[in-house]
């Protein structure tokens, strides 16, 4: 029964985020919301494909309205802290923040977001490293693997070293600015 309900909310989900509307939508439509939501999402301009969709309805989207809204939601979007949002989650955009006015803030935001993805990346690979040493560790100490008391010293002065460089490493991430 869960995995029922869950299937359909990510179904629903799913479907939400495609950029569709039924034709009987469209008759009602928003579009200064429906032009500033896209915005918001990082989304181009979709027009073309409201257009096809309503079409159906014979509705023609408002193409002055979607743009306005578009246009506030562009300037709203594309800021210097979501360029760090976008860039910290190693995601891109589309070109809607490659304008005048908006691309220099938000561009210098993703480089920083790159930056501190980049850093997190190593961060997380000697924090992997550190886990799989302890892994061993517990697994000597539970009698599932055999280890020599120098392999398991060995083992310490291995993850010591690895956590000094996770410290090193958050310092680093803590310290990048653009």
């Amino acid at each position: 029964m869960m995995k029922s309900a869950w299937l359909v909310m990510g179904v629903s989900v799913l479907l939400a985020s495609c950029a569709t509307l039924e034709p009987e939508d469209c008759k009602t439509a928003d579009w200064v919301k429906f032009g500033y939501s896209d915005a918001m999402e990082g989304k181009s301009v979709m027009l073309s494909d409201y257009s096809k969709d309503c079409a159906k309805a014979g509705v023609t989207p408002d193409q002055t309205a979607y743009m306005g809204g578009y246009n506030n939601g562009a300037k709203a979007f594309c800021t210097y802290d979501k360029g760090v949002e976008v860039g910290e989650k190693g995601k891109s955009v589309s070109d809607l923040c490659n304008k005048p006015g908006l691309a220099e803030d938000f561009n210098r935001g993703v480089e920083k977001g790159k930056k501190l993805y980049a850093k997190q990346k190593e961060i997380t690979g000697k924090e992997d490293e550190r886990n799989t040493i302890d892994k061993k560790l517990n697994d000597i100490k539970a009698g599932k693997l055999q280890g020599s008391a120098q392999e398991v010293d060995m083992m310490y002065r291995e993850k010591s070293l690895i956590e000094k460089e996770i410290e090193v490493l958050k310092r680093e991430k803590a310290g990048i600015s653009i």
